[in-house]
């Protein structure tokens, strides 16, 4: 016998299945956290030549697009002899994406290829010369501040506790790196091999994904219209068409999001690092080239990249010359301002679309979660799901007929209706403000004179609250 359920025994029974299965991933998120931790970290090393892979597929696509469209279309129409607007042949349009996805990784090794001839061995170079000049570099600063400390103790431009504060500071600071050295650093040399071996043994497995994950775009590349096709493919076939509309349009705002962002951000560190270079060797800053390198690589950091990359060329800078790292300063100052203000808008837009508190708050929240790769991907992450919030939020309010921009909410003191009524309206009873007043009021009176006679200033129910004697609160409950 064939049993039918009503429709509403099946929304009960989905309804039990969701739950169980909501308490299924309770259960193993407070117990087997852990283990779900890990787990979770095998997948995604497992797979991180994949995802090398589709970020840099997702970064040349416009690369890509705009080699097809002006270069490699055009020739093949004039090769065929028809009009841009008819289509072309299938065995065209192969030949065209196979010289295209040529000539996009071709110019992505190069330009790697030359930027580590470049930065390398400046880069190596300048850190050997820093470590075998680092005590050179310290009895400098050591000598420098002594001589002001002399000449200031001469002149009498300093006051005795200022310097003997100065002096402290310089003794704390001696101490403690010796301190270091014998009870941390040295001990702990093993320990310290072992964790550079195995940063080293990382940074071979994460060059290698990389090389992987080139090969895998090129496929993603070959076949990105194939692929997408199937994604629709399989959204239309599980969906009704209104929600697999709805997840095709949301997966090309994420696509536009995280290509717009990322592939921004490379392009703004790349010519910050440039003119940081330039700046540097005009200004004469010792070792511009490892100074430029930082700030260009950490400029790939929002908000607090540059800071970070400016910090680190100071501390080398000011171990050299104290002077020079001023001036290296005012120029990071300058081209930071110069970058915020001009260049990164220009070249990023609105491609986030959050305001720069959520910028803070995201790099703070992912980077605690994935390191620096949170730094980097956290903004364009949380963009989309504050995009999401925001668009259920407005349907949300249309649904209730209530406007849905925020700033018709700034003023506002409270709704009744759907009517939004304004803070500064004094017809307002219903008013917190009012409220918090008069507890103010009542916790700053001068003198149980006042409260014996119910004595306040409302001028709503003055007479009311003094006539019968009730708290004078109580008018808006």
């Amino acid at each position: 016998m064939k049993i039918k359920f009503t429709k509403k025994q099946k929304s009960w029974c989905a309804a039990v299945l969701i739950t169980a299965i909501l308490i299924m991933i309770a259960y193993c998120v407070m117990f087997r956290a852990s283990g779900i931790a890990s787990g979770l970290k095998r997948i995604t090393t497992s797979m991180a030549a994949i995802t090398y892979g589709v970020i840099i597929a997702l970064i040349m696509t416009p690369m890509l697009n705009m080699m097809e469209k002006k270069w490699l279309k055009p020739y093949f129409h004039k090769k065929e002899g028809t009009a841009q607007s008819v289509v072309l042949s299938s065995k065209s349009r192969k030949n065209m994406r196979r010289i295209s996805v040529f000539l996009t990784e071709l110019i992505l090794i190069l330009i790697i290829v030359v930027l580590m001839l470049i930065i390398v061995p400046q880069t190596i170079k300048s850190i050997q010369e820093i470590a075998s000049n680092i005590v050179v570099y310290l009895n400098n600063a050591n000598n420098a501040i002594n001589d002001l400390l002399s000449k200031s103790s001469t002149e009498h431009t300093l006051s005795e506790e200022t310097r003997t504060m100065i002096e402290n500071t310089i003794n704390g600071i001696t101490n403690w790196l010796k301190n270091f050295l014998n009870n941390d650093l040295l001990p702990n040399t093993s320990n310290i091999i072992k964790k550079v071996s195995d940063s080293l043994v990382g940074l071979v497995k994460n060059i290698f994904n990389f090389i992987i994950g080139i090969i895998v775009s090129v496929y993603l590349l070959y076949s990105k219209e194939k692929l997408a096709g199937s994604f629709k493919k399989l959204a239309y076939a599980f969906f009704n068409e209104h929600p697999a509309n709805v997840i095709i349009g949301e997966c090309r705002y994420i696509n536009r999001t995280f290509v717009g962002f990322i592939s921004g951000k490379i392009l703004d560190s790349i010519i910050i690092g440039i003119i940081c270079l330039i700046g540097t060797r005009i200004i004469g800053t010792p070792y511009s080239n490892l100074v430029s390198v930082m700030v260009g690589v950490t400029n790939i950091i929002p908000f607090f990249g540059p800071y970070i990359g400016a910090i680190f060329g100071l501390i080398i800078i000011v171990l050299i010359n104290p002077l020079q790292a001023l001036y290296f300063l005012i120029f990071v100052l300058a081209l930071q301002q110069f970058d915020g203000n001009i260049l990164g808008p220009k070249i990023l837009g609105d491609s986030t679309g959050i305001s720069s508190f959520w910028v803070i708050f995201s790099i703070m929240f992912f980077g605690g979660i994935w390191g620096v790769a949170g730094w980097i991907v956290g903004v364009p992450i949380f963009a989309i799901f504050y995009h999401w919030v925001g668009r259920y939020a407005s349907k949300r309010l249309r649904g209730k007929q209530m406007p849905d921009n925020s700033k018709n909410y700034i003023d506002t003191d409270y709704v009744e209706n759907g009517e939004l009524h304004s803070m500064y309206d004094d017809t307002n009873n219903k008013s917190r403000s009012t409220n918090i007043n008069n507890h103010l009021k009542k916790i700053f009176r001068r003198n149980s004179k006042d409260e014996d006679t119910n004595i306040d200033i409302d001028t709503n129910n003055t007479a009311d609250n003094t006539d019968t004697g009730n708290d004078p609160d109580q008018h808006n409950d």
